[in-house]
């Protein structure tokens, strides 16, 4: 039995306990009651301020003239012009469409050759209180006739930018291809090009920390990257400056010329890809082969590249741009990594709307050619992006030359195109249709009340035959909110 001792330190201990308990369950009630009770509050907005960014000044680079590269081993990188181009440009306002002169300088060869025609750079400085960029707009052409070189070739003048992407050109047996890189800004650029083929990726030394100084154009033979590589795809990727990147692309049968094209860039991957126009001179019968190997190089047909590592199942909806034959429709699956030609049979003489509908993001581009007692000659359609609001059409001189546009909305739309010093001309497109406008070489015109158009020029003649895409200008900076302390 234990003595008083030990009975009064347990009872000590079980008091302690218990007093501690009792101002447990006090803290408990306190902070219960404390929750019950609304405390006051006070709040106060931080003091902030939209910053609207100021547009800056719009630059655009005529790719200029047909090159060759030089025959003499020695200066074997060295090219030279193969005649020279015409350019056409202009600029409106973008907010009562006041014509603006744009400021026109040369882009320097970085060999210095004085054999070279150098490219042009279109500026338009930032207008007093604009609150919007001006619509510039450029394309220039040229007829080659040489007896290795021979076609036309027109091009757009094009916005220098940090990513994209080429679809076209071939270096196989009797091509040449040759990259453009100009450089228009006044920050050196390190360019990457990542080529890919039928075969898929490319190892291609010397691809990558291609130094493009400030104001100049490199040629890089692309055959030097990717030797024998028959449907390659290209993506341009420059750090500190940006660039304006296109392909020259020649071809020769036998001891002729097999014609002449100046490629400009296609839209960035997606999973729809519109191509306005494509313009098929011969008949393609349903004898055509429906697989991308086999068939004659002057079948109209598209390259298709899935830049991701997931096959894409892709629809390929092909309808007349001006309404008069029925469309049709392929589905195929393509492969990730590897180039594909897909042909387009059957179709008949005229021009077409080409939609791709994928499941994963691509690129693509359509390649035609005409044979005819006036030569021979190809050309490539490119993707393009979507035109919001108004845009500026630049028309080089050059065979018949139109405008293309398909009307992806849900609302039929009702276009003004307005030349300079001419009668506006309007023009119906209804929803989900498309519609051609011949234009007028060496206009400028204005197409306003579209909402969301994909456009496209082409030019066809007696063998002859080439195209440009119409691309929106880069997105303004977004506006930026600061607080004040």
């Amino acid at each position: 039995m234990p003595d008083r001792s030990q009975l009064a330190r347990i009872g000590g201990r079980a008091g302690r306990g218990v007093l501690g308990l009792v101002g447990i369950a006090v803290v408990v009630a306190t902070l219960g009651a404390a929750t019950l009770v609304t405390l006051p509050t006070l709040e106060r907005e931080p003091q902030a301020s939209e910053i609207e960014p100021l547009p800056s000044e719009q630059q655009r680079v005529c790719p200029g003239p047909v090159l060759t590269l030089a025959e003499d081993s020695t200066q074997a990188q060295a090219a030279s012009s193969v005649g020279a181009a015409s350019a056409v440009y202009g600029a409106v306002s973008a907010s009562d469409f006041a014509q603006i002169r744009p400021q026109v300088t040369e882009i320097s060869a970085v060999d210095d050759s004085n054999s070279r025609q150098p490219p042009l750079l279109l500026t338009v400085p930032v207008q007093d209180g604009a609150a919007l960029p001006p619509l510039v707009a450029g394309s220039q052409s040229q007829v080659a006739a040489t007896d290795t070189i021979g076609g036309l070739a027109v091009a757009a003048c094009a916005e220098a930018v940090s990513d994209s992407w080429i679809v076209g050109g071939s270096t196989d047996i009797g091509r040449t291809s040759l990259l453009l890189l100009s450089n228009p800004t006044t920050v050196l650029a390190t360019v990457n090009v990542t080529v890919a083929g039928e075969s898929g990726l490319v190892d291609a030394p010397g691809a990558t920390g291609i130094l493009v100084q400030p104001g100049e154009q490199r040629v890089i033979s692309l055959a030097g990257l990717a030797p024998n590589v028959k449907s390659p795809v290209l993506h341009v990727e420059s750090r500190g400056g940006q660039v304006a990147a296109s392909l020259e692309q020649s071809s020769i049968r036998g001891i002729e010329p097999g014609g002449v094209e100046i490629i400009g860039t296609t839209a960035t991957p997606g999973t729809n890809q519109i191509i306005a126009g494509v313009r098929v001179m011969a008949a393609v019968s349903e004898e055509t082969v429906t697989t991308g190997e086999g068939f004659n190089a002057d079948t109209p047909s598209i390259r298709v590249f899935v830049p991701g590592a997931v096959a894409a199942t892709v629809q390929i909806g092909v309808t007349s741009a001006d309404g008069t034959a029925e469309g049709t429709s392929t589905q195929v699956e393509v492969e990730p990594g590897i180039a594909t030609e897909i042909p387009l049979a059957p179709l008949i003489v005229g021009s077409y709307s080409v939609q791709l509908r994928s499941d994963e993001p691509i690129v693509a581009a359509a390649r035609t050619a005409v044979d005819s007692a006036g030569g021979k000659d190809f050309a490539w359609f490119s993707a393009s992006a979507p035109l919001a609001g108004s845009f500026a059409v630049a028309v080089a001189a050059g065979p018949s030359p139109t405008l293309h546009l398909v009307n992806s909305g849900a609302a039929d739309t009702s276009l003004t195109l307005t030349p300079a010093a001419e009668t506006p001309l309007v023009v119906e497109v209804e929803a989900g249709a498309s519609a051609t406008v011949p234009l007028t070489g060496g206009t400028v015109y204005v197409v306003s009340g579209g909402s969301e158009l994909w456009a496209l020029v082409d030019y066809s003649g007696d063998g002859v035959l080439s195209s440009f895409a119409l691309n929106p200008p880069g997105p303004l900076a977004s506006a930026i909110r600061v607080y004040t302390h």
